[in-house]
């Protein structure tokens, strides 16, 4: 069954293309630069505008943002909005929720300020939670119970060194004396 495409142009003035691996269609409607597709049909029109079929759009979005929750290296500013974005979330409520203020979130989504380590760990995390990703939360519980399973008892509590580097306090333990 064919979706209905929304454009002035009439049909007979498309061209019909099927994404490829060669050629993939480039989804840049996602808010993100670097997000292609592959199997779908999308449309050229005689004026220049391009449109896609995407099935499934809520899933390939939960997806998306699966990816980036997973990806190893620090999020980049267009993948912090689309986090928050997904969360149907305004700036100020998620600033509050991962503990920054709204014009550094601001400012980190338009890439005027990076994300320190712990921030990106907390919008990950908080959009773990909240998105319900039965996936990412899986994940979650599999390392809390990993990390509670390697707990050791000590008879000797273990020294807490704390130290501050550009105004943020880092914990580290050191071995008991």
């Amino acid at each position: 069954m064919e979706r209905a495409l929304t454009h002035e142009c009439d049909r007979t003035s498309r061209r019909e293309f099927l994404a490829t691996i060669s050629e993939p269609y480039h989804f840049a409607d996602s808010g993100l630069n670097h997000v292609y597709l592959i199997g779908i049909k999308y449309y050229k029109c005689d004026c220049g505008k391009t449109l896609a079929d995407i099935p499934a759009i809520k899933q390939l979005l939960s997806l998306i943002a699966r990816d980036l929750v997973e990806k190893s290296d620090a999020l980049a500013p267009e993948e912090i909005r689309f986090l928050r974005k997904r969360l149907r979330k305004k700036q100020a409520d998620f600033a509050k929720e991962i503990g920054v203020r709204p014009e550094t979130l601001s400012r980190m989504e338009s890439g005027d300020a990076r994300t320190n380590e712990r921030t990106d760990k907390l919008i990950r995390l908080n959009y773990a939670f909240q998105s319900a990703d039965p996936v990412l939360l899986d994940q979650i519980r599999n390392a809390i119970l990993e990390m509670l399973a390697s707990w050791k008892p000590s008879s000797v509590p273990s020294r807490i060194v704390a130290t501050v580097k550009d105004n943020e306090w880092e914990a580290e333990l050191a071995a008991a004396a």
